[in-house]
């Protein structure tokens, strides 16, 4: 995958970003706000994890740099995969236009945000992990 189109359309179902983040949110580990239990369960119905032990629920975006963020998990998996696997020094402009999004600056702030990450992160490391292994994936297939 060379343009960012690319990316975006690979990360174009809801349920793969959901996936990827549950998987990064429990191989993290969850510790509930308000009782600091560390035993969750997934509600597929609400997409959030739910304490064991007084039920506040924890969302996908809580603790990562996509937490307050209204944009889609689409932008900022797409966007965070093209950068790591690329390296390319896009412009938030040029990424605003190639998704389509009407104001720029909340697209400032995502890129911001990415660009911010440490190579050694999680997220990005699980991000660019899984697309290699649905590359592969996708040459056995062919």
């Amino acid at each position: 995958m060379k343009k960012f189109r690319d990316y975006y359309k690979f990360f174009s179902k809801e349920e793969i970003c959901i996936r990827i983040l549950k998987e990064i949110k429990e191989q993290q580990g969850i510790i509930c706000k308000k009782c600091k239990n560390k035993t969750h369960y997934w509600k597929n119905d609400k997409k959030k994890f739910e304490c064991k032990e007084c039920n506040y629920r924890t969302s996908l975006k809580k603790g990562t740099i996509m937490e307050n963020s209204n944009l889609p998990l689409q932008y900022w998996l797409s966007v965070i995969a093209y950068l790591s696997a690329t390296g390319e020094n896009v412009s938030a402009l040029k990424l605003q236009k190639e998704l389509g999004h009407k104001r720029y600056e909340p697209i400032l702030r995502m890129v911001k945000k990415i660009r911010g990450m440490p190579e050694t992160d999680i997220m990005k490391q699980k991000i660019v992990e899984y697309l290699k292994g649905m590359q592969l994936q996708e040459l056995k297939n062919n």
